[in-house]
């Protein structure tokens, strides 16, 4: 049947009536199809091992209680005698024979001796609670088959250290008896007006607990020799815990586990388990590491805070250099022991022999991983004399061109974010101030939100409460966190769709 003179004009006005009809449905439907790209990107998370050496790394990712227990601002008589009854509990227990109670065990002891000055002595009385609290959080809130015998014989020695409390059995019962496979009774322990002292810390083993039964999320890293991983991990730590594999032991994988909370330390395991390592420890690679990682466990600053996410920094791979760079990283990337790839890219020098290489073998090896692929170091820009949006367009033609469909591509300044995450802690020299002010500067010119809205419309970024918090909007680094919180959640995160800086 022949076409009514007019007809694709009034069935076009007829669409657009309808759409403006049904806006919000129509944008509704808009999100949702953008949204659904995120859950096919991971639609399964494959489980992560975490098994590293003698260690579940899963155990790494809870923070320290002790830091809130008064027993820090008492008495040093009275802290000795804590430690002394604590090491006497995981004697009785047999716990003090395995490498992460032996660490705990060390953590406390650099944690009181630590403590500034005191500001009430309570007595050791008042921590007959505490005690048991913290003994349950040394062995990492793991009870096996023989719990009970060994429990047994750890009240037995309580009772004689807290006489009083024979009266309370029944209490200490309930105290324990979350610890045996009923952790969903701790939110009732702590409304029990006798535990009114300990509710906080309660909330904090909970916390632990919640966190550690996340599911993890694994992060490779890898790039090309000088392409920034190093300083771009440490923007999502917001700390200084990556090395330079130019510096360390490029043998070895760096590993770097997020905790539950804020606790103000820092774990490391490479041959031994250190959970308040210094820094010169942190960044070290010790002669007796007989394993191919060094793992660093601490709490996120930013945006990927609430994440369990475990991060894997391979060596920077350089093909015509040290050859064993590449066959860890090639290892690695063939292990598939992670839910998503991040392609970390120098934008000072794009599109050369290595990066090509490496390009194709990664896409050969890793299957239906999402990748994210990082532009660092825009900040080497000329505002004025470059066009950076062209520069990131060619080279996601070019990824195009190399069989990555639809790349997602993220220009950020890891420098920038690092500082601006510092700044959040009063933790510049004078020169990183400069730099950073430098910094606000140029990227306020560089108009970086401007790409992503167009090519990340459904990712949105409050400003800043001041020009160095929006910095990490600035330079694209909170909006490359949030990307990595829409994959880990499949789009459904919590917060209404901002990341807040």
């Amino acid at each position: 049947m022949a076409e009514k003179p007019g007809g694709a004009d009034k069935d076009t006005g007829t669409e657009e009536m309808f759409m403006k009809k049904n806006g919000k449905r129509y944008r509704k439907k808009q999100k949702e199809k953008e949204l659904k790209k995120y859950r096919d990107l991971v639609k399964v998370k494959k489980d992560i091992s975490q098994e590293v050496g003698e260690i579940n790394t899963a155990f790494l990712s809870m923070a320290h209680i002790v830091v809130r227990n008064p027993i820090v601002r008492d008495s040093e008589e009275t802290k000795k005698e804590y430690l002394r009854r604590l090491r006497s509990y995981l004697n009785a227990g047999r716990w003090n024979r395995r490498k992460y109670e032996k660490a705990e065990l060390c953590a406390y002891e650099k944690i009181l001796s630590e403590s500034g000055e005191v500001q009430r002595e309570y007595g050791i009385n008042f921590y007959r609670y505490f005690i048991l609290l913290d003994l349950m959080h040394m062995i990492g809130y793991e009870t096996t088959e023989d719990f009970s015998e060994k429990i047994y014989s750890v009240l037995t020695r309580y009772f004689e250290d807290f006489p009083e409390m024979t009266e309370k059995k029944d209490l200490i019962e309930s105290l324990l008896k979350p610890f045996q496979g009923k952790q969903c009774q701790l939110k009732v322990l702590g409304k029990n007006p006798e535990f009114i002292e300990e509710k906080e810390y309660i909330k904090l083993i909970r916390k632990n607990l919640k966190f550690r039964k996340q599911k993890p999320f694994g992060v490779m890293v890898t790039a090309t020799m000088s392409a920034g991983k190093s300083t771009f991990i440490n923007a999502l730590a917001g700390k200084y815990v990556c090395l330079s594999q130019n510096m360390a032991c490029t043998s070895k994988i760096h590993c770097i586990v997020n905790k539950a909370f804020e606790d103000g330390y820092t774990y490391k395991y490479d041959h031994d388990l250190v959970m308040g390592a210094e820094s010169q420890e942190l960044l070290s690679n010790h002669e007796k590491n007989a394993l191919d990682k060094i793992v660093i466990s601490t709490f996120f600053r930013g945006c990927l805070q609430n994440m369990r996410i475990v991060v894997d920094d391979s060596p920077g791979v350089n093909f015509s250099g040290d050859e064993s760079h590449k066959i860890i990283a090639d290892r690695l990337l063939k292990g598939r022991n992670y839910n998503l790839l991040i392609y970390i890219m120098n934008a000072t020098q794009l599109l050369t022999n290595d990066e090509d290489e490496h390009l194709d073998f990664v896409k050969q090896t890793i299957g239906k991983t999402p990748v994210i692929f990082i532009i660092n170091k825009v900040d080497a820009f000329n505002v004025e004399e470059e066009n950076v949006t062209a520069v990131i367009k060619r080279q996601i033609n070019y990824l195009i061109k190399k069989g990555f469909k639809n790349p997602m591509v993220c220009p950020v300044s890891s420098k920038a974010g690092y500082l601006a995450k510092m700044s959040a802690e009063n933790s510049l020299s004078r020169s990183q101030k400069r730099e950073l002010y430098n910094y606000v500067d140029k990227f306020e010119r560089m108009n970086l939100p401007a790409y992503y809205a167009e090519n990340f419309p459904n990712i949105k970024v409050q400003n800043g409460k001041n020009e160095e918090s929006n910095l990490l909007k600035t330079c694209g680094l909170a909006y490359i966190e949030k990307l990595i919180i829409m994959l880990i959640t499949g789009g459904k995160t919590n917060d209404k769709g901002l990341c807040k800086v």
